[in-house]
């Protein structure tokens, strides 16, 4: 991971790519003083072989507080990822790179990229999204969390290098489950190896059984969990969670 440093304000040299991808520089003044008020942004983004593709966000985000983006451990990832640490450096805007150690397991992603928008989310700081670079795997992995965060993401075109909105509603997914529905979830996650009845997972979390069915039916009705034969006794059924469903919890 390479961290930089802020920038405190003043005139700083800028890096933008030329039609042959090399970068050109030019003075401009840093958009955020050390006297300003307005909230700070961090942009997340995912990067791939062309820095091209990140450096346009980085360009327009008002306020930028820092860059924190994902990369492969391929060769051409980690020769685009140096350009675009030298570019943040040369804005004196703080970066973090970071190597996905599997930028083809989806969940894997996924799992990763949320964790970290959660961490910044938490502090209340406004969030961008740049999907423009990576995998497909894990540029759908960072849709994802964009999608279950509400946070808004934007792309990159490849030849022309605007940067377009992406319309993704402003909404939390997992606020949409009660509370009850929630402990059944993260109870089945966390015990996944284990196999419950809908009779045993209402006495394991306290609740009476009637109830356990109401709530069950509501999680099974929005593919939040599945029954199944249990592999042990074919005439009764268990409760599992849907494969995945730990990023709608969080």
């Amino acid at each position: 991971m390479a961290v930089l440093g802020n920038h405190p304000g003043g005139v700083i040299k800028q890096f933008r790519p030329s039609s042959d991808g090399e970068f050109e520089g030019r003075n401009f003044l840093s958009s955020v003083s050390s006297h300003s008020t307005e909230p700070m942004t961090i942009l997340f983004g995912t990067l791939g072989w062309r820095p091209q593709s990140l450096l346009p966000s980085i360009r327009s985000t008002e306020n930028l507080e820092r860059v924190i983006f994902y990369h492969s451990d391929h060769a051409k990832s980690r020769d685009a990822r140096s350009k675009v640490v030298e570019f943040c450096r040369s804005l004196g805007v703080a970066c973090s790179a970071i190597e996905v150690s599997d930028a083809y397991d989806l969940l894997h992603a996924a799992s990763q990229i949320r964790a970290d928008v959660r961490k910044e989310k938490a502090t209340g700081t406004e969030l961008r999204f740049n999907i423009a670079g990576g995998t497909r795997l894990m540029s759908s992995a960072a849709l994802l969390v964009c999608i279950l965060e509400g946070i808004p993401a934007t792309y990159v075109h490849d030849e022309t290098y605007r940067e377009i909105p992406l319309p993704l509603l402003r909404m939390t997914y997992g606020e949409g489950l009660t509370p009850r529905q929630r402990d059944a979830l993260s109870f089945l996650v966390k015990n996944r190896e284990k196999h419950f009845s809908e009779t045993a997972l209402a006495r394991a979390l306290g609740v009476h059984k009637a109830t356990m069915n109401h709530h069950l039916r509501k999680l099974e009705a929005v593919g939040a969990i599945e029954r199944r034969s249990d592999p042990a006794d074919g005439r009764r059924l268990i409760i599992v969670p849907a494969p995945g469903i730990e990023l709608l919890l969080g």
